[in-house]
C-alpha cells in the first residue's frame, strides 16, 4: 500500500490527464457560452482529473506484460514491479468510483454516466479488447479521449446538443492522426510488444498517408460550426490554419525520420490545445454573433 501511494501520481500519467482536463473544461465553457457556474467548471475540471487518472491507473494495472517488453514504459511502477498489478486495478476503480459519484452530486447523473461510459471504453473496449489485437484499436478505443468535452458540456446543459457531439466528434478524429504520429516514433517498441499499432505494421509512406487524411478532414470539419450556427469565422479560420501547420509538419513523416516524427507528436498536442481554447473563447469575443 506505501508503495502504490508513493507511485499513485506517475500511474495517473499527469500529463494526459491534463489535456484531457482542458478539453472538458473547454466544453463546459462552450455549452455555457462563455459564462459556465465555477462550481460546475470546478466539478468538470476535478472529477475529470480523477476519473482519467483512474483510467490510467487500471490500464497499467492490466498490461505490464506489454509495459515491460518497452523502452518507454518498462520502468513503470507496475511493469517494474514495485506496485502489484492488482493493487493498481483497484485503486483505478476505486478513483473512477470516487469521480463517477461526485459529478452526479455536484452536476447530473448523464455527465456522471458518460464519465463512467468513456472509463469502461478506455479499459475494456481499448486497453482489453483491441489494443493487442487491431490496428483499428486507436481508431474505436480512442473514443475514451473523447468524452471530456462532451462530459463538459452535458454538465452544463444537462443534456447532449449538438456542440457536445461536435466537440467529441473533433477528438475522436484528433486521436489517430495524434498516435499514429508516436506509433512512428516507437515502433520497435510496439513491434516487441506485438502491439500493431499502424506504424509498426505498415511503412512510414502508408502510415503518413492516413495521418494526412485525418488531418484533412479535421480541417474540413473546422467549418461545421459556422455553417451549423454554433461556432463563428474565428474558430472555422484559426483551425484551418492549425491544421494547415499540422499538415505541413506531417508531410516529412512520408520517408519517416525520429526528429519530423516527434516535432510533428509535440505539435498534435499544441493543435488540440489551441483548437479547444478557440473554440471555448470565441463566444466572449466582441465580433462573435
Amino acid at each position: 500500500m506505501t508503495a502504490l501511494v508513493r507511485h499513485l501520481l506517475p500511474l495517473t500519467k499527469p500529463r494526459i490527464v491534463l489535456l484531457l482536463v482542458f478539453t472538458a473544461a473547454a466544453g463546459a465553457w462552450k455549452a455555457a457560452a462563455g459564462s459556465p457556474e465555477p462550481a460546475v467548471l470546478l466539478a468538470v475540471v476535478l472529477a475529470g482529473a480523477v476519473a482519467a487518472a483512474g483510467a490510467n491507473v487500471i490500464n497499467q494495472g492490466l498490461e505490464p506484460d506489454i509495459d515491460v517488453k518497452m523502452r518507454r514504459t518498462r520502468e513503470r511502477a507496475v511493469a517494474s514491479r514495485q506496485v502489484g498489478a492488482n493493487a493498481a486495478v483497484i485503486a483505478g476503480l476505486a478513483l473512477v468510483a470516487i469521480a463517477v459519484v461526485a459529478l452526479a452530486i455536484t452536476t447530473n447523473i448523464l455527465a456522471a454516466l458518460l464519465t463512467l461510459a468513456a472509463a469502461a471504453v478506455y479499459v475494456l473496449v481499448y486497453t482489453v479488447l483491441l489494443k493487442r489485437r487491431s490496428w483499428n484499436n486507436i481508431v474505436i478505443g480512442g473514443a475514451a479521449g473523447a468524452f471530456p468535452p462532451l462530459i463538459g458540456a452535458a454538465a452544463v446543459l444537462g443534456h447532449v446538443d449538438a456542440v457536445g457531439l461536435y466537440m467529441f466528434a473533433f477528438v475522436f478524429f484528433w486521436t489517430p492522426p495524434h498516435f499514429w504520429t508516436l506509433s512512428l516514433l516507437l515502433r520497435d517498441d510496439y513491434g516487441d510488444a506485438k502491439i500493431p499499432m499502424l506504424g509498426a505494421i505498415a511503412s512510414a509512406e502508408d502510415t503518413a498517408a492516413q495521418i494526412m487524411l485525418y488531418i484533412l478532414l479535421l480541417t474540413a470539419l473546422a467549418w461545421l460550426p459556422l455553417v451549423a450556427g454554433y461556432g463563428g469565422l474565428t474558430f472555422a479560420v484559426a483551425a484551418t490554419l492549425l491544421s494547415a501547420y499540422w499538415l505541413r509538419v506531417s508531410w516529412p513523416l512520408r520517408g519517416s525520420g525520429s526528429e519530423q516524427a516527434l516535432a510533428a507528436y509535440k505539435f498534435s498536442l499544441v493543435y488540440l490545445a489551441l483548437i479547444f481554447l478557440v473554440l471555448a473563447v470565441e463566444p466572449m469575443l466582441p465580433w462573435y454573433a
